[in-house]
């Protein structure tokens, strides 16, 4: 007999850092152990564009690959990284800069039910300046399977609002800094949205990344 379990698509848990100084190095720890074979989520993003990300590493091990990014705004710099069929256990997340990044934001995430071999499907992103409580978008992509999480990470020098249409925000940073996500069901064209705060002219970063079942 073969037996298979189809778990579905969810967030599991979320952390984040937003030191209020310039750092090489910033750890962000989970405040549960993570289960094996979910996906973690990294979303670095600071505000400079001569700094680069070094590398992406964690306390048990698990390899972490470029899934966006850099995407370089006016004096904003953002990427999303993700480690696939993660390992079990307590975890700290480091991101390490090749300089003083100046006020790194940090996002880790961590999903359930995500494809273990091959799970990054499409991306888009988009940068620009926008007034207040403006709607900001990564521009589109088109999935290519049916059962999706589509992913939203937004930076800017103000504050985002509020996640976009059909998402939900998971976190909104201290720094105003935003993770979104919706799960689809469908393929079809797919783009991340975010509402601005009310702080006058804000510029801003916009990714989205979808990742399969």
């Amino acid at each position: 007999f073969t037996y298979s379990t189809n778990v579905s698509i969810g967030f599991v848990q979320v952390a984040s850092a937003t030191p209020q100084s310039s750092q090489t190095s910033v750890k962000v720890s989970y405040s549960q152990a993570q289960t094996l074979g979910d996906l973690n989520l990294v979303v670095v993003g600071w505000n400079d564009i001569s700094a680069a990300v070094q590398s992406v590493t964690d306390s048990v091990g698990n390899s972490y690959t470029l899934a966006a990014g850099p995407l370089k705004g006016t004096a904003l710099t953002q990427s999303i990284y993700y480690a696939k069929n993660i390992l079990a256990g307590s975890n700290t997340v480091t991101v390490t800069f090749s300089k003083a990044a100046v006020f790194p934001d940090i996002r880790i995430l961590e999903y359930k039910g995500l494809n273990t071999t091959a799970p990054l499907d499409v991306t888009a992103g988009a940068s620009g300046t926008s007034g207040s409580n403006a709607t900001v978008s990564s521009g589109s992509a088109t999935t290519t399977s049916a059962n999706e999480l589509i992913f939203g990470a937004g930076m800017t020098n103000g504050s985002f609002g509020k996640a976009g249409t059909s998402f939900k925000a998971e976190l909104i940073t201290p720094d105003g800094d935003i993770a979104e996500d919706e799960v689809v069901s469908a393929k079809g064209s797919y783009s991340a949205t975010a509402s601005l705060g009310a702080y006058g002219s804000q510029r801003w970063i916009m990714q989205m990344v979808t990742l399969k079942q």
